[in-house]
């Protein structure tokens, strides 16, 4: 039997191969008439049409959270799972797909890319008879020890519709566990699951979910542990006297990871609790999902303790569910828990990407994020398309720091927000909030397939040698008004999309009132808080405002956009348009001074025809779509069929 890692050199020289191919020069698509009903189009006829190239996603059908996502030392292989509806365009009886890489660029379906076939975990007990729910793997079997064996923590769903509006139905989420000891090809469930059957005693629970598990030495020194421990956080969330947001916290003794112990909750943030400016800080809602708790080291080597959740019920329109994350000191309580006292609270993501899970990548010790980008189609053309969902990129979470603030009145430092300052001698400040980057190895292999490459050193604002909808846009931005990008633009301006820092108001935006002429899609603007700091020269003592450097990586529908490696937002954009291809460096005109235009960017890159990922997948890997019985979908109570 050939070993994953042989399977995987021969994905990746095969990825080599198929360079030249992927990364021509982009093929325009034919123009798709606004007025067509996209509906009544036959399924999978738009498969290819707004699909990303270089992103993670399922071969075809509906995916959403990442789940899984692990290093394999004893084959050198990181494994992702994501949650997946196969042959479905719409959510419902979720199992696990399953795919692997060496270098978290080059990917490759376990056992296949054509209809279940990347099939991981699904339901087959009477525990999980509903659906597999999000999770984590760790590489060590059930008594801790690594000896190849993969060991999977998942949330059971015996009971839907599960739903923090609605009732909760009891016994409708457990935990439970499953082994493979031959590198994810196959899963055997934990006879005796589920390991733990029901939430905390006398917690009136919106939901109990996604269990977040993996060793913490530095939480065991904490908490006074002779032996290792592992430690797990779940997302949920308590319904009326008490009600807001929870992040319940575990642990288990390395030596039997089936027998897990409840601490208490992290902290109890009362119902949508906002920690400062909701508009800074985000809401904490009414239920967390996919729950992280780690810890990560500054430059000097102190810990800093981070969770991260996903929030649901917002209070802004547009965040009716939000990718969050805090900051907090960590103490050991009197019963041999761990209180978690938030410092600084954020947003992961100013846009859709939502279920941000990261894992400790330990080959190169660092933590690893991975999210998921929903269609923003309005539910309209997708059985056209044939898929819904991709994941973001990789990002790298880390401690961020920036020095040599000059205190401004009016600052978000001066008040609770997404940083924690630290004022010095000479009247500046230091201010620490988690950082988020694309993964540097990852964008670099994605260069080294661009067809092209293009650079300018200094400019002002003007269009750029761009055709493509699958590229990378890097440049540092230095302006005093209104200023940004334009991207899957028509040569005529009637589809574009705007990326936009508005210094005045603290915010960058994406406008997508013209990226699409078919207006039945989404077109909201999506944008959020962004404060650059008045910065101090330690040598020369002089002031100037924070340059934006900003990177916007462009995939079909996907737009990710990134700034000064701690502020992120990811949306969506489908041009009717086949020559919405253009991109380019704007600025809004200086008031009473036409033609004149307030803005500097300097060391501007583009790599476009950045091609595929998925050797092993044809073109167009679509699968059939099924529509699910009445019977099958409990009378479309549990799912909708679609």
């Amino acid at each position: 039997m050939r070993s994953f890692q042989a399977l995987i050199s021969a994905a990746t020289l095969l990825a080599s191969m198929a360079v030249a191919a992927s990364n021509a020069k982009t093929v325009k698509m034919p123009d798709l008439d606004p007025a067509a009903d996209l509906n009544a189009m036959g399924n999978n006829t738009l498969f290819n049409r707004w699909r990303p190239q270089y992103h993670f996603l399922a071969p075809a059908g509906w995916m959403n959270d990442p789940c899984g996502a692990v290093y394999d030392p004893s084959r050198d292989t990181y494994h992702l799972m994501y949650q997946w509806h196969t042959n479905h365009v719409q959510w419902g009886n979720i199992s696990w797909g399953h795919a692997v890489s060496d270098d978290l660029v080059h990917w490759r379906d376990v056992r296949g890319w054509q209809d279940d076939r990347a099939v991981s975990l699904a339901p087959s007990e009477e525990y999980d008879r509903r659906s597999v729910f999000t999770g984590t793997i760790q590489p060590v079997n059930l008594t801790g020890g690594a000896d190849g064996t993969l060991l999977a923590f998942y949330t059971a769903i015996k009971h839907l519709p599960t739903n923090w509006q609605k009732p909760y139905i009891p016994g409708t989420e457990s935990q439970a566990l499953a082994t493979s000891t031959d590198g994810g090809l196959t899963w055997e469930k934990y006879g005796d699951n589920p390991v733990l059957a029901s939430p905390p005693d006398g917690w009136n629970v919106t939901g109990w979910r996604d269990p977040f598990f993996e060793p913490w030495p530095a939480m065991d020194t904490l908490l006074g542990q002779e032996e290792p421990h592992y430690y797990m956080v779940m997302g949920s969330g308590i319904k009326g006297a008490g009600a807001g947001s929870r992040i319940p916290f575990y642990s288990a003794p390395a030596s039997d990871l089936t027998s897990w112990t409840f601490l208490g909750a992290l902290w109890e943030p009362t119902a949508n609790e906002t920690f400062g400016d909701i508009n800074i800080t985000g809401s904490y809602g009414f239920n967390f999902e996919v729950s992280n708790f780690f810890s990560l080291p500054d430059s000097d080597g102190t810990l800093h303790h981070f969770t991260t959740m996903g929030a649901e019920g917002g209070s802004i329109p547009a965040h009716n569910r939000w990718s969050l994350w805090s900051e907090g000191a960590v103490t050991r309580t009197a019963n041999g828990s761990a209180a978690f006292d938030v410092l600084s609270s954020g947003v992961a993501d100013w846009g859709n990407l939502y279920a941000i899970t990261a894992f400790h990548d330990a080959k190169h010790d660092r933590r690893v994020a991975w999210g998921w980008s929903d269609e923003d189609m309005a539910q309209y053309g997708v059985t056209a398309q044939g898929f819904q969902g991709s994941l973001g990129l990789p990002r790298e979470n880390f401690v961020h720091t920036t020095h040599h603030i000059v205190p401004e009145a009016g600052s978000p430092w001066t008040s609770k927000s997404s940083s924690t300052a630290a004022l010095h001698e000479n009247g500046t400040l230091s201010a620490t909030t988690l950082g988020a980057r694309p993964l540097p190895d990852v964008v670099a292999a994605l260069h080294k397939r661009a067809s092209a490459h293009h650079r300018v050193r200094r400019s002002a604002a003007r269009e750029l040698d761009v055709e493509s909808a699958h590229f990378h846009l890097h440049a540092t931005l230095h302006t005093a008004g209104r200023a940004g990008f334009t991207v899957r633009a028509t040569p005529d301006g009637e589809e574009v999309t705007k990326i936009v820092y508005d210094p005045a108001a603290h915010r960058i935006f994406v406008d997508r009132s013209k990226s699409s002429l078919i207006t039945q899609f989404a077109n909201t603007t999506a944008e959020g808080y962004y404060y650059a700091p008045l910065l101090r020269d330690p040598e020369s003592g002089e002031e100037e405002r924070e340059a934006l450097t900003f990177d916007v990586f462009v995939d079909g529908s996907l737009v990710e956009v990134f700034v000064n490696d701690r502020w992120a937002l990811t949306t969506r954009v489908y041009p009717s348009r086949g020559d919405a291809l253009g991109a380019g460096l704007w600025a809004e005109e200086k008031k009473g001074k036409k033609g004149s235009k307030e803005a500097r960017f300097e060391d501007v890159e583009v790599w476009t025809g950045l091609g595929g990922v998925w050797p092993e997948r044809p073109a167009d890997s679509s699968s059939r779509l099924i529509y699910d019985s009445p019977e099958v979908t409990g009378d479309g109570e549990w799912w909708s069929g679609l």
